[in-house]
């Protein structure tokens, strides 16, 4: 699994949709995160207000996420944080936020993104 920063300059993130482990959001904002650390993340806010509902709801604070990112956790070394410390009702609140409650957002990124 990856822990390579995307250029988001020249392609976007994986989709909100595409889960990681069994988290909604999470690729994204790995990818996110990663490209803003090696300065190649385009136009894209790697702590945009859904990533930041997410995060909450999940119970992961953005500092713990930004210093995993830093320690060049790849992939599996997320899930495997978040699969340790997020319980399941928190990651079925943080999946619904972005699946259901954002399910308009996430049609507009994809299709934006040439996946709609």
């Amino acid at each position: 699994m990856t822990n390579t920063a995307p250029d988001l300059s020249k392609t976007p993130p994986r989709s909100g949709r595409e889960m990681l482990g069994r988290y909604a959001w999470l690729a994204r904002l790995a990818d996110k995160v990663r490209a803003e650390h090696a300065g190649t993340e385009g136009e894209y806010v790697a702590y945009c207000p859904l990533s930041m509902g997410f995060l909450d709801r999940a119970g992961v604070a953005a500092e713990d996420f930004d210093r995993l990112i830093a320690q060049d956790a790849a992939d599996a070394g997320l899930v495997a944080f978040f699969d340790q410390h997020v319980s399941d009702k928190n990651r079925e609140a943080a999946n619904r936020f972005v699946l259901d409650d954002n399910s308009s957002h996430l049609d507009e990124e994809d299709a934006e993104e040439g996946r709609g």
